[in-house]
């Protein structure tokens, strides 16, 4: 009954998440941004007030205040006083609003990322069925969204965790894979958990011949392999086929040397989700979290509001004390991880109940600097670990001539307080000024 009245809720409530109109400037006017302090954790180098001119969508040039010839006609962002740096990524952002329902308007909440700082997101696995339709929606003007990275569907078994294919034989599974080669994926996930770290009844695992197939296969392809894998000796097994990447950080226990010689072996990434499992501690909680962290007061206080209506867990996830029990180990994993020299990188989950888009991304960044991490760290895994992520160093994530203009301009210094990632003045997108 409960989980229905707040069904109810949501659909009496017009905007559960406040949106802020997103007016996007003239396409390919250049644009000079003069006298900030720049801010490239991959660039040290960059110090004092500078100047970045931006043109076709990309910083041409970058140099000391007041040494650089400006373009004729170019606009003027005085930025004396604040810091520029690369936007944020969330690289594991399903689109989806964060409430108690299904579906929703994933190019919506895809533009909309644009006003909390994030220009670059990796959704792993939207339904086979939304995918043209959201490939064709940001083909049709890349530079209103954030730069965008999409798997098709996801990998599991028959009566295992998530909807996806649940191929029998390797034969079969290798096949799937060439379809979404064909299909324009930008790579392929594994749901490779017994989720019992969410209950007690846990869920079959995926045949591991078929496993390997998958991400052997991928690689042929030319393909990342990523996993849903947050047990340890689960993590193991695909770290030892070859994963590219593991989509949630290990909860179940502290990582061993093991697992960080086959995390480095495979240079794998390491994404932890820290808001996700958050949220298993209790909505209310974390709500109110949420709203303390909303300093413009963005979100919408009634969608807040159910939260503190909302159970936690379901008749089937039912272990959620499980989990934040755990909550200090998955924190240890993550400065474990970065310590070792694994390239971390900030992804969300954003879609699961309590995780909202934008705002949830910038907790993370939050989050990891409570696990022990520095700024400067928090902001390597925002901006330039999402770009080696997916082979393209250099090309955003930077401040560097020939990367993306996608910049966002502070009005105080994150590395001084991660808090002010959120103290944003100006979005710029593929050299668009979008807020």
């Amino acid at each position: 009954m409960r989980v229905a009245m707040i069904r109810v809720l949501l659909l009496m409530t017009a905007a559960a998440v406040a949106v802020v109109a997103v007016n996007v400037a003239a396409a390919d006017e250049a644009i000079v941004i003069d006298g900030g302090t720049l801010i490239d954790v991959g660039r040290p180098e960059l110090t004092g007030p500078a100047t970045i001119i931006i043109e076709q969508g990309r910083i041409r040039a970058v140099g000391p205040a007041g040494e650089l010839e400006w373009p004729a006609g170019a606009r003027i962002i005085d930025a004396r006083g604040s810091y520029v740096m690369p936007g944020i990524a969330d690289m594991h952002n399903h689109l989806r609003d964060g409430l108690f329902r299904q579906g929703g308007d994933q190019a919506g909440v895809l533009r909309n990322l644009l006003s909390w700082g994030i220009t670059t997101t990796f959704n792993p696995g939207v339904p086979v069925e939304e995918y043209a339709a959201l490939r064709s929606a940001i083909a049709a003007d890349p530079a209103a969204y954030p730069q965008t990275f999409l798997i098709r569907g996801v990998f599991t078994t028959k009566g295992g965790w998530g909807n996806g294919f649940t191929p029998e034989t390797p034969a079969e599974a290798r096949a799937i894979v060439l379809q979404l080669k064909a299909a324009g994926s930008d790579g392929v996930k594994l749901m490779y958990d017994d989720m019992r770290w969410a209950t007690t009844r846990p869920f079959p695992v995926m045949d591991r011949a078929v496993a390997a197939a998958i991400i052997d296969e991928a690689h042929k392809q030319g393909m990342l392999a990523f996993a849903h894998a947050p047990i340890q000796e689960l993590a193991k097994q695909v770290l030892e086929d070859g994963i590219d990447c593991l989509l949630h950080g290990i909860i179940s226990e502290p990582i061993d040397a093991e697992f960080i010689e086959l995390m480095k072996r495979n240079n794998a990434c390491y994404i932890s989700t820290l808001t996700m499992f958050q949220t298993n501690a209790g909505y209310a909680e974390w709500a109110d979290r949420l709203k303390a962290f909303d300093f413009e007061k963005r979100l919408d206080s009634n969608a807040l509001a159910i939260f503190h209506k909302a159970p936690n867990g379901t008749a089937r996830l039912d272990n959620t004390d499980w989990t934040v029990e755990r909550l200090p180990v998955l924190r240890l994993n993550l400065f474990t991880a970065n310590s070792a020299g694994i390239p971390v990188v900030i992804g969300t989950d954003t879609g699961i109940p309590g995780v909202l888009p934008g705002i949830a991304a910038q907790l993370e960044m939050v989050m990891h600097v409570e696990a022990g991490l520095t700024p400067e760290d928090v902001l390597k895994a925002a901006t330039s670990n999402p770009a080696l992520m997916f082979g393209r160093a250099g090309q955003f994530g930077t401040l560097a001539p020939g990367a993306q203009a996608d910049l966002l301009i502070l009005n105080a210094d994150p590395r001084r307080n991660i808090e002010n990632i959120r103290r944003i003045r100006h979005v710029i997108r593929a050299g668009r000024v979008v807020r």
